[in-house]
Order: structure tokens, then C-alpha cells, then sequence
């Protein structure tokens, strides 16, 4: 619209406003209060459908058909304006650019925290049963009633059959999860009935020398297990592992493996 619509005094303030002077200098102007100019500000922006100062700025400045003839001299304030406008929302960018690093390390700080806090809900044990081995060179999937799955790894050092011969061999377990780098903890579920002279070596991943050995105590029968205590392998980082348990076999075989639990926590 034009400021042929705007009351008279409507007209005064639109001009003093073009030329860029606060309410303050306008109230000065035209002897009003300077609550009064708020009030014919509020009616120009309502009658230009804008909301703010500088809309209002840009609106009036925009030469009409009647205007570009009775008012020659407006395109230049149009450009005025229109410079004020660019400079008023370039300042706001270069505002947005300058609190952007800050956002991106905030917003990476919570990415931490979320990270940190979710690993920390992670389980840091792992338990398995024993008598399902990825790979294994000795011993046999057997019933017993007391394992924790009524299953083991049975005669874990023997040839598996009369006269149950000693035989060398491992059991080895893949895609072991570790959560938590750190100090690493084994317990082993067991029976035995037989002597108590041949350990179980214990390598970690494609290691070369064992982490620890174990010496099952013969417990009378073969049907009665016991958990080892916790038994510290060394430090390890997080990511997948293996585990492999290794015995030169003996009479009757080492043990019935029923199963191990991992864990990084201390016990």
C-alpha cells in the first residue's frame, strides 16, 4: 500500500521514520509523547501488514505507480532502507556464525556423555556354557545332571572312549565380547574324577604364551561341579576375543567343562 491510506499524522510519523529517527526524536518533531508515536507506529504497521520497524521501512519505501510520479525521490530512500534491511540481517548471520563453534562443541560434549553413559550400561560379564566350543581337537558333548544346562564338554583330555586314554587338545570359543578395556577376570564351572596332576593352559586370542593355568581338584565324581575362583588374565582392550583352553590329556580325562563367565569388573 501507499501512505495515501495513512491518516495525516499517520503520514508524519511514516516521514520522520524514512528518515531513519527513533520515537524519541519523532515525539520531539510533532510535540507528542513518545507513547503516542508508538500508537501511530502500531497503526502503520497494522494498515502495511508488517510487524516490525524495518519491514515498515521497506514497505514505505517501495515506490507505487502513483508514487514513482509524485515522489520521484523515494526510490533513493527505498535504497536506503533497503541497505539498512541487508546490513540489519547480515548482522544477524555474522551473530548465528559466531555462536556456531560453540553449538558444535556442545553438541559433541552430549554426544560424549551419551556414549559414556551408554558403554556404562553395557554388561561388563560375559558367561557362556562350555560343551558348545566353536572349534575344538578333544573331548565330546555329554549329559550331566548337575550342569547348569544338564550338558558339558565332557572327558576334556581323554580319547572319549574305554579305556579313556590321556589325549592331548584344546576347546576354543569365538566372538567374545568385551565392553571395557582393563584387567580380565575368569571363573570356571567343573567336574572332575580323576587325579589332580595336569593343568588347563588358558591363551587369549591367537597368543602364543597361555594367560594362566588351572588345576581341577578331583571332586570324587563326575556329577559334582565347582566354580574355580576368579582367576586375573592380564589386561585386555575392548572389542571381539577368543578363548581357548589347552591340556596335554591325561587318564580318565582333565575335566567336564560346563561353563566360564568373563568379566572386567572386579570380583
Amino acid at each position: 500500500m501507499s501512505k495515501t491510506e495513512l491518516t495525516e499524522r499517520e503520514k508524519e510519523v511514516a516521514d520522520l521514520l524514512l528518515q531513519g529517527k527513533g520515537n524519541k526524536q519523532i515525539a520531539l518533531a510533532l510535540s507528542i509523547t513518545e507513547s503516542t508515536v508508538e500508537f501511530h507506529l502500531n497503526n502503520i504497521y497494522a494498515k502495511l501488514g508488517v510487524n516490525s520497524r524495518t519491514e515498515a521501512f521497506l514497505q514505505l519505501g517501495k515506490p507505487t505507480a502513483k508514487d514513482a510520479t509524485e515522489e520521484p525521490g523515494n526510490s533513493g530512500v527505498a535504497e536506503k532502507n533497503e541497505q539498512l534491511y541487508s546490513g540489519e540481517k547480515q548482522a544477524s548471520t555474522n551473530r548465528k556464525n559466531k555462536n556456531l563453534p560453540a553449538l558444535i562443541i556442545a553438541i559433541i560434549g552430549i554426544l560424549i556423555i551419551a556414549t559414556l553413559f551408554f558403554q556404562a550400561q553395557k554388561p561388563r560379564s560375559y558367561e557362556r556354557e562350555a560343551e558348545f566350543p566353536d572349534e575344538f581337537t578333544v573331548g565330546q558333548d555329554l549329559d550331566r545332571s548337575n550342569a547348569s544346562s544338564e550338558k558339558v564338554h565332557g572327558q576334556f583330555g581323554s580319547q572319549g572312549f574305554g579305556p579313556w586314554l590321556p589325549q592331548a587338545g584344546f576347546v576354543k570359543y569365538y566372538n567374545i565380547e568385551i565392553p571395557k578395556s582393563g584387567m580380565l577376570y575368569l571363573q570356571l564351572r567343573y567336574s572332575k574324577y580323576s587325579k589332580s596332576s595336569v593343568p588347563i593352559l588358558i591363551y587369549l586370542d591367537d597368543e602364543q604364551d597361555p594367560r594362566e593355568s588351572i588345576y581341577p581338584i578331583d571332586l570324587g565324581d563326575w556329577n559334582k561341579f565347582i566354580w574355580t575362583e576368579w582367576i586375573a588374565l592380564g589386561d585386555i582392550k575392548t572389542g571381539i576375543h577368543s578363548i581357548k583352553f589347552f591340556t596335554n590329556g591325561q587318564e580318565f580325562g582333565v575335566a567336564d567343562l560346563d561353563k566360564f563367565i568373563l568379566t572386567t569388573k572386579p570380583p
